[in-house]
């Protein structure tokens, strides 16, 4: 499993969808929680995490199918991934 963190709303999720398989992992941080309010986008795996406390600064309501986790749980799934990656498409 790769985990895969995004910081920047402008992702372009067709050229994420490229690499991504579908064990691996999503995990929106910093400004990319924005997207966690957008229903429109199909993602290339259904495992999506946001980041709890950015999500909690910016107010924004999370749609379904994304995970809202904790800085405890993201070391883990860190610790978990076989590899790591910072999207920045």
């Amino acid at each position: 499993m790769k985990l895969i963190n995004i910081i920047n709303p402008t992702v372009n999720i067709g050229d994420l969808a490229v690499i991504c398989q579908a064990d691996d992992a999503i995990l929106l941080r910093q400004d990319a929680v924005y997207l966690c309010s957008r229903s429109d986008i199909i993602w290339p795996t259904t495992q999506v995490f946001a980041l709890d406390s950015d999500i909690a600064i910016r107010q924004l309501t999370v749609q379904h199918g994304i995970t809202q986790l904790s800085a405890e749980r993201w070391l883990q799934l860190t610790i978990d991934a076989q590899q790591v990656l910072l999207w920045q498409n």
